[in-house]
């Protein structure tokens, strides 16, 4: 019964570490500007390499690091113009 106490102990232990390293989609936990390039590293497609920047999140004055993809910020880019765009038309037909 011991051992099968610890066993699951042991594995739950792992688990919990293994969460530190690996986020839900895959990409490994980038820390660093040296995790980056390194992830970089096994990418072959550019837009799946990762831009990271120090960013102060809303509600803090604590600046994160915040790592996008290539595709992530040009559909971010992208998003933003079709809002800004939708928001002049808008005015446009209320006025």
């Amino acid at each position: 019964m011991q051992r099968i106490i610890f066993a699951l102990g042991l594995i739950v232990s792992l688990t919990g570490c293994e969460a530190l390293y690996q986020s839900n989609d895959g990409i490994p936990r980038i820390r660093s500007q040296a995790d980056a390039e390194a992830y970089n590293s096994t990418v072959s497609a550019e837009s799946d390499k990762l831009v990271c920047t120090r960013e102060r999140v809303i509600g803090s004055n604590i600046p994160q690091f915040v790592c996008l993809t290539v595709g992530q910020r040009e559909r971010l880019a992208q998003q933003a113009v079709e809002d800004i765009q939708s928001i002049g038309v808008e005015r446009v037909i209320g006025n």
